[in-house]
């Protein structure tokens, strides 16, 4: 079930009827929503929801080992969680292509391995509850995190379906405390929720699914056939589709919880204004961002070390990070590029430094911004070739035939650049957008501000191609 979807809006509505009439009795509250939850869950794979629940019991049992044992035993218990967490991810995404992989090493020693092929449907969200689950065992053995009261709360801390299938990656010290607490008698915020759903509509039904369809993914697969203008379009035009996808996404994530009482956070803040690949990354799906910061980059030693080794950690991280999107070549390649930009950029800030230059006092003139900014832009956007291409030659071809203006074969829709462009002023406008339009609904009478955005919404309509792009995060 989409979540632009009539059905799913439906079921939204009725959720939101039956989860205020049971405002009496918060426990009501939370084993209905949970209901909810594994119930839009189900519409994937009923067998999906039975991996979930099993993950959440096995969880909730190591975390309650964990806060509650001794502390020489504690560290056993988190080794025992993370493991098995990383088990549970690993045997669905790597199991194939490791055996595929040891297959084609096996071919090219000449010997011939024969290993059987698996076909592994990969649970939809897996990787971001699992990870919301390492998250939360690391947090308690710190002590910076918030233990679950009870099997209830921590149920819906993993399923809440608002965030279940692309993130955001909660902490436990964000959300336990909103699922512990009473619902809000009024919903709070309803102008801002109102608005993110529509902007999150807009970018996934309009600007993604325009871009979807007009021949940028196509692109991808068969770029034998494209010029290389064309090639140099599409570029670009997947790193706005991507974004808008996926930030739309969020925009609409955040706008249900807001509706049910949740703040969840922020996953984007303007990623295609930054100027260096660095910024980037903070800018760029912050949770997972953070998550990669603070379970990997750090307990690797992060940059408190000699900067050979803090550039070893850049690089790991992002190596990881890669291999996590999914069990293939080109994610490793996508990730091991990303890394060796941050290894530059740690130089060069090394670099200043050594010369007594504090980086972070530079104001950067208005030619090295834009030069920093094309720079950077171009940079994600040309990795992404690795990221997106069915595979290693694909991605060869498209990079071949990028650079040989000579070639022949289907151009770029002239649609795509207006969308780019208005892609890229979303980036960097958005939120002033969405600022003004709360400004200005805040201020009419309630039933003009319903019309407001009933007119939004039809809008959208109008101005949406035939169908929504697929999700591209509900693979990871």
């Amino acid at each position: 079930m989409q979540f632009e979807s009539l059905q799913f809006f439906a079921l939204l509505l009725g959720t939101l009827t039956l989860y205020r009439l049971l405002a009496f009795h918060r426990p009501s509250q939370k084993i209905f929503l949970l209901a909810v939850s594994y119930a839009f869950y189900c519409t994937f794979s009923w067998k999906f929801a039975a991996l979930l629940a099993a993950s959440t019991v096995v969880n909730y049992g190591l975390g309650w080992l964990l806060t509650n044992s001794q502390p020489l035993r504690q560290k056993t218990w988190l080794a025992v969680a993370v493991v098995a967490n990383l088990a549970l991810l690993g045997s669905f995404k790597y199991t194939a292509f490791f055996l595929a992989s040891l297959d084609d090493l096996a071919y090219f020693f000449g010997l011939e391995a024969h290993l059987p092929i698996l076909r592994i449907l990969l649970p939809v969200g897996i990787s971001f509850y699992t990870f919301q689950s390492i998250a939360y065992h690391v947090d308690n053995y710190r002590g910076k995190g918030h233990p679950a009261k009870n099997l209830l709360d921590f149920a819906l801390f993993m399923a809440l379906f608002t965030q279940l299938l692309s993130g955001p990656i909660c902490k436990a010290r964000e959300l336990l405390p909103q699922i512990e607490a009473p619902t809000p008698r009024r919903v709070q915020d309803a102008t801002l929720a109102a608005s993110l759903i529509l902007s999150g509509l807009f970018k996934r039904m309009v600007m993604a699914s325009l871009l979807f369809s007009y021949g940028v993914a196509d692109a991808f697969h068969a770029p034998e056939n494209y010029t290389s203008s064309a090639l140099w379009v599409v570029m670009f035009g997947y790193s706005i589709q991507i974004y808008c996808d996926f930030s739309g996404y969020t925009d609409m994530m955040r706008g249900f919880g807001l509706l049910l009482g949740f703040r969840i956070p922020d996953n984007f803040a303007g990623p295609y204004a930054a100027n260096n690949v660095g910024e980037f990354w903070r800018r760029w799906h912050l949770t997972f961002s953070r998550w990669l910061r603070e379970y990997i980059y750090f307990p690797l030693g992060g940059s408190r070390l000699s900067p050979l080794r803090t550039y070893a950690n850049l690089f790991a991280t992002m190596f990881l990070c890669g291999l996590w999107h999914g069990a293939s070549w080109g994610y490793i390649v996508w990730g091991s590029l990303h890394g060796l930009a941050l290894i530059h950029y740690k130089y060069s800030l090394d670099r200043a430094r050594a010369k007594g230059v504090n980086p972070k006092k530079i104001v950067p003139t208005l030619p090295r911004f834009l030069a920093g900014w094309a720079y950077t832009f171009t940079f994600v956007s040309f990795s992404r070739i690795f990221f997106v291409s069915a595979d290693l030659k694909t991605a060869g071809v498209f990079l071949q035939r990028m650079v040989d203006l000579r070639v022949t074969g289907l151009g770029f829709e002239a649609i795509l650049l207006p969308v780019i462009a208005v892609g890229l002023l979303i980036n960097f406008r958005g939120s002033a957008i969405r600022d003004a339009f709360v400004g200005l609904s805040d201020r009419m009478p309630v039933a003009a501000r319903v019309a407001l955005w009933i007119a939004v919404f039809l809008a959208i309509l109008v101005l949406r191609p035939y169908g929504v792009a697929p999700n591209a995060y509900f693979g990871f």
